[in-house]
């Protein structure tokens, strides 16, 4: 069974024009066993003057459906992934009760209601206080949210404010990746940078100390939003997860996980 990408975006996500279909195809052509597409939902958002950005969900789930008549070689998953804010706290949680997702993907986009997006937080802050500010956001999100399978890109926000040395924040990712682990949720793995070298130097500390404390549980997506992205920088992640002892992803199915294990001579990747 191949490794297939747990973090993909189509046109029902307000930031992406990728046709579904077009993902599936190559997944078929790889041979995957499974698809999923997670999109967004993102309350009461900075990135729309705090309106919601809601994926619509009963034309993803139409979608699938066709999809999985024209398709039957792959099983197609429903997906979602979640931005978390304290004061739309409830109200994801209710979205991830409210549909028979296979996965729930928890993430942190954004810091409070009305405030600066995390792209121009540099204007105000040096890179390492900006940081430390977002992992509180990460650990308040993974303690309070319980409903979820997988945290999504603990270094998301450095994408938009540069680079820095995790190691500079192990206090607070420690904190971030014990309570994962207390809860029995994966962690994600997301290569959507690499082979950047600043995204591969996160990889390796991510896996490095999350597997210190004995985290096992990953789940490994591309972020990607166009089919260009597909499984980006699967087979150098994959290295490293190797590296540190893992020798299989997670997947969930009706909120179940699976394991598959990873072999880089099978599959396409990149």
């Amino acid at each position: 069974m191949n490794v297939y990408d747990c973090h993909l975006h189509s046109a029902i996500s307000f930031d992406s024009s990728e046709d579904m279909e077009n993902y599936i195809k190559l997944s078929v052509k790889n041979r995957d066993r499974f698809f999923i597409t997670t999109e967004h939902v993102d309350l009461e958002s900075n990135l729309a003057r705090q309106k919601d950005l809601i994926a619509d969900f009963e034309k993803q789930k139409n979608q699938l459906a066709q999809l999985q008549e024209k398709y039957p070689e792959i099983d197609l998953l429903f997906g979602v992934e979640i931005g978390w804010r304290e004061d739309v706290h409830r109200r994801g949680c209710e979205i991830a009760a409210s549909q028979p997702f296979d996965m729930v993907i928890l993430a942190v986009h954004e810091n409070v209601k009305g405030g600066d997006a995390f792209s121009k937080l540099k204007e105000s802050a040096n890179v390492d206080v900006a940081y430390d500010a977002y992992l509180k956001l990460c650990y308040n999100a993974v303690s309070s949210f319980d409903n979820f399978d997988t945290f999504a890109h603990v270094d998301y926000m450095l994408r938009y404010i540069g680079h820095t040395d995790l190691r500079k924040h192990t206090e607070m990712l420690t904190k971030i990746f014990n309570k994962i682990i207390e809860k029995n949720k994966a962690l994600e793995i997301n290569a959507k940078l690499v082979p950047h070298p600043d995204a591969m130097d996160r990889i390796d500390y991510i896996l490095q100390l999350y597997t210190s404390l004995g985290g096992k549980k990953v789940t490994i997506g591309s972020d990607g939003h166009n089919v260009a992205y597909y499984k980006n920088g699967f087979r150098d992640a994959m290295k490293l997860m190797d590296k540190y002892g893992i020798k299989e992803v997670c997947g969930f199915k009706q909120r179940k996980e699976f394991y598959i294990p990873i072999s880089l001579a099978g599959g396409k990747f990149r």
